[in-house]
């Protein structure tokens, strides 16, 4: 509890509006840094919002590309292999 001759002012105070919360004191000169801080800050979150920059800047759009099923690609794919045969003859080089 302050003096009454003392000069003090908390930097918080009790809210008058009948609850249990602390609001700043604007007869402190931290509690109206803070004030002003927080206005600054809110203002500056409205105006980023409002832009859509800094955290609030959508995610970059990556370019489409088809789905799996419709164009596979796989490793194996990659290296030519010898097609078989389709005669019904043997070749010499075929062994049993």
């Amino acid at each position: 509890m302050p003096r009454p001759d003392d000069d003090y002012e908390p930097v918080f105070k009790k809210s008058n509006w009948g609850t249990s919360r602390y609001t700043y004191n604007p007869a402190n000169p931290v509690g109206m840094a803070l004030i002003i801080l927080s206005l600054v800050f809110a203002g500056v979150m409205m105006f980023l919002m409002e832009e859509r920059k800094g955290p609030f800047e959508p995610p970059e759009q990556t370019p489409w590309s088809p789905s799996i099923k419709e164009n596979p690609t796989y490793s194996w794919d990659d290296t030519p292999s010898p097609t078989p045969s389709t005669s019904p003859t043997p070749s010499p080089s075929s062994t049993p």
